[in-house]
């Protein structure tokens, strides 16, 4: 195998480093022409220490992922993060000198993205789902869980959802961040209306009980949240702002099709990595990232999908020119 390209990605790339930062590297590779005859191309080889659970690397450990040609493309037309960044990286980045091929993918980088940008939107979301203590997204959660509650005294815990669709049509339209959607069901291929509040989905053909507990367990959640903003003990700073950078990419992405490096607003990332910030504020910029990046998604001039019969020749003419 030989590489057509190393970076130094992670917190260096994006300009958050600090002393106690890890080193981190990430390849793309041509496999060997006899791994591609043979059919036994390994699509991802990391090279990293076996941690026990919850530990992380010490400062200036070195952690080295590298995809195979193929397998890097996939990833980066599906918009997954890891291959954006290093779509983007710069040539202060690289190890090396890139080869002719990384040249040629960079020339036809256009073909690669899409303004859907899967895992952008996905991240940022999950993240607000996730951080999020807006007042309304609590308001709705605790107006949905009251709603369950008298439908389990009205009618009983193991009747279906589905019995109080018609309040929840109702529901839907006095509040926010609710909807019905529906959505094959994994063993029999049929749609099935699911609720949806705040993020979590809940099949009608769920018991009014389950579904019950789960949202009261996302009002525990937000309970919890309100006192994290209050206390800040408990708050996974590097996953915060983590949502700020992926935001903070996603929108450039989609209004102008590229990304910057180092980050425009890498100073205040590093500020919201090292606590500096209160959480308060940060839950609430995530949430507006959401908001922006979503409204962006929905007017980017970006193409609906990649160009996938480009990647198909690029892959086939290189991977021929190896064996050949």
């Amino acid at each position: 195998m030989r590489n057509i390209v190393t970076v130094h990605f992670g917190s260096f790339l994006y300009g958050t480093s600090t002393p106690a930062s890890d080193i981190d590297y990430k390849s793309v590779f041509v496999p060997s022409a006899r791994d591609i005859i043979l059919q036994r191309v390994k699509s991802t080889i990391s090279n990293k220490r076996p941690k026990g659970m919850g530990e992380k690397n010490y400062a200036g450990e070195v952690d080295e992922e590298a995809h195979s040609l193929q397998r890097f493309l996939e990833l980066a037309s599906e918009g997954q993060t890891v291959a954006l960044d290093v779509l983007f990286a710069p040539e202060w980045a690289m190890v090396e000198p890139p080869s002719g091929e990384w040249v040629e993918i960079m020339a036809n980088r256009h073909r690669l993205l899409t303004r859907k940008s899967a895992s952008f939107v996905g991240y940022v979301r999950t993240q607000a789902n996730k951080y999020g203590v807006k007042g309304s997204r609590v308001a709705s959660s605790r107006a949905a869980l009251a709603l369950l509650t008298l439908a389990m005294e009205k009618y009983g815990t193991t009747q279906k959802l589905e019995l109080i669709g018609t309040d929840i049509q109702d529901f839907i339209v006095a509040h926010e961040h609710t909807t019905v959607i529906t959505i094959d069901n994994p063993s029999t291929g049929r749609p099935m209306p699911h609720w949806e509040v705040c993020g979590r989905k809940m099949p009608y053909s769920a018991s009014i009980k389950n579904a019950h507990g789960v949202m009261q367990r996302m009002v525990d959640e937000y309970g919890q949240r309100a006192l994290m903003a209050e206390t800040q003990q408990g708050v996974d700073w590097k996953a915060l702002s983590h949502a700020v950078r992926v935001g903070t990419e996603a929108l450039e992405l989609l209004k102008t099709g590229h990304i910057t490096f180092p980050l425009p607003n890498a100073r205040h990332v590093l500020d919201i990595k090292t606590a500096k910030l209160p959480y308060q504020e940060v839950a609430a910029e995530i949430e507006d990232f959401l908001e922006k990046v979503e409204a962006a998604a929905a007017v980017s001039a970006l193409p609906a999908e990649p160009d996938h019969q480009w990647i198909e020749d690029f892959v086939h003419r290189v991977y021929l020119a190896e064996v050949l």
